[in-house]
Parts: structure tokens; sequence; C-alpha cells
């Protein structure tokens, strides 16, 4: 049994409460969906968020590139504040943390057990 999740159409929904924007990732996000990413993402830092969280349950898949274009948007935070990673996929979750990427954010649990 194939534990990966099935492949699905990239999403990228935002929605903004406050000093806050939550960002819904779906699909899988490879070098072939870098521009997309980043060019959502750059329309998201003209709002000077203070709060970066991206919802990743349904991530299938993600390479180390679109995870820095994620873990980068940290720079654009107040010091001291970093994205947030909220219910990583597990193959999300590994990635990240196997590739040190993780670091540069803060990871939320998928379960209580994690």
């Amino acid at each position: 049994m194939d534990s990966k999740l099935p492949a699905q159409p990239l999403a990228f929904e935002a929605t903004v409460t406050g000093d806050t924007v939550t960002i819904v990732l779906r699909g899988e996000f490879d070098l072939t969906s870098a521009a997309f990413l980043s060019g959502r993402l750059a329309r998201i830092q003209e709002s000077r968020p203070r709060r970066v969280v991206f919802e990743m349950t349904q991530v299938g898949f993600m390479d180390c590139a679109s995870a820095r274009l994620i873990a980068d948007t940290g720079s654009w935070l107040p010091a001291g504040v970093r994205p947030v990673i909220h219910h990583p996929s597990p193959i999300v979750r590994r990635m990240l943390e196997l590739s040190s990427i993780g670091t540069q954010c803060e990871l939320e649990s998928s379960s209580p057990d994690n």
C-alpha cells in the first residue's frame, strides 16, 4: 500500500486575518511548480504580513527548492518570527527534517503524537 497522497492539481489559497496570512497548499511542489509558488508568494510579500502560516496537510510532495521558497518567507517577517508549517503531510515533514530547512520554520504537529 502506497502511503503517498494521490496527485492533485496545484492549489494555493491565501486568507488574510489581521496581520496573519494563512496559505493552504495542495498538490505536488517540485521544480516544475517553482515559478507558480514563487509568483504567488511574491504577491503575499507585498501585503507585508507579520505572520505566515502554511497549511500543508494535502501536499503530496515537496522538493527542497519549494521548501526553501517557503522558509525564505521568514525574511519578510519581524525579527524572531518564523513561518509556520501547520499539519505538514508526513512526506513534507520528513523532507523538512532531513534537509534541515525545517529549522527555519515552526513545524506544528499533524497529531498530538508527533
